[in-house]
């Protein structure tokens, strides 16, 4: 073989090599931060075991790791903290997406949602998401009530953690079922995210079970009617950093979409 053809291929191997590098450094900084807290059992059996939320976590867990980063994966012992204003800065306020399962409700001015341990809550009204540490996008609780609106009541419940800066919130406006037919509907929620449907079709047509009825919501803020409903309809795991966030004044109406199967 002459030198000419040694030079040849020791060019494309080398042209190879780079493509390859260039290519994996373009999907690890594209790959987005998720973290996920999920849970089953109760201390003393203060709330109704929930049998396949360590199911559904682990499934979407399994399916977005995938592609993104997978910040953490808690249970909720002693969680409390880590949801409201206290800690939220080191666990829900640094990834760009928040996943959980757990019992849920709607007070009067709060969204709540159960910890592990006995008679505790994570109350709406002392989170503010969005404008700590990573900045948190996305809020995904697969619990019932947390995005109730019918009682005229949503954005009081939920205007203090959308306040922070937060984009978007998904969730259930009465009951979320637990059972064997609804233990992949974090999957089909993870891969909806993955081929880059929008975050409303994703968490509509993931949590739809052929068996049970959900009651599935999506939330989102905008400066106006027009601007709220472009995010609510629009956004994507892919291209959530491309809409501006909107803080406090900067917030002009707030709009939700709701699935009734």
């Amino acid at each position: 073989m002459d030198t000419k053809s040694l030079r040849h291929r020791s060019f494309l191997r080398y042209l190879l090599a780079a493509i390859a590098v260039v290519a994996f450094t373009a999907v690890t900084a594209s790959a987005a931060r998720f973290g996920t807290m999920c849970q089953e059992n109760y201390q003393n059996g203060w709330q109704h075991t929930l049998p396949y939320v360590w199911e559904r976590c682990a499934y979407f867990n399994n399916e977005l790791d995938d592609t993104d980063t997978k910040v953490f994966y808690y249970s909720l012992v002693g969680a409390k903290p880590t949801w409201e204003n206290t800690s939220d800065q080191y666990y829900l306020d640094n990834v760009d997406l928040f996943y959980g399962s757990t019992h849920g409700g709607a007070w009067s001015t709060a969204s709540v949602w159960a910890m592990y341990d006995q008679n505790q809550l994570a109350y709406s009204s002392s989170m503010r998401l969005g404008d700590e540490a990573n900045r948190l996008s996305i809020f995904s609780t697969y619990s019932c009530e947390t995005l109730k609106f019918n009682d005229g009541k949503l954005w009081l419940r939920m205007g203090p953690i959308f306040r922070g800066g937060l984009r978007y919130a998904t969730g259930s406006y009465d009951t979320f079922w637990d059972g064997l037919t609804t233990d992949e509907t974090g999957e089909d929620y993870a891969d909806n995210l993955q081929a880059g449907y929008s975050i409303k079709y994703s968490w509509s047509d993931g949590n739809s079970d052929w068996w049970v009825d959900n009651d599935i919501a999506v939330m989102a803020t905008g400066t106006n009617s027009t601007n709220c409903f472009s995010r609510l309809d629009g956004m994507t795991w892919r291209n959530f950093t491309t809409y501006p966030r909107l803080m406090d004044a900067q917030i002009g109406y707030y709009c939700y979409r709701y699935w009734s199967q």
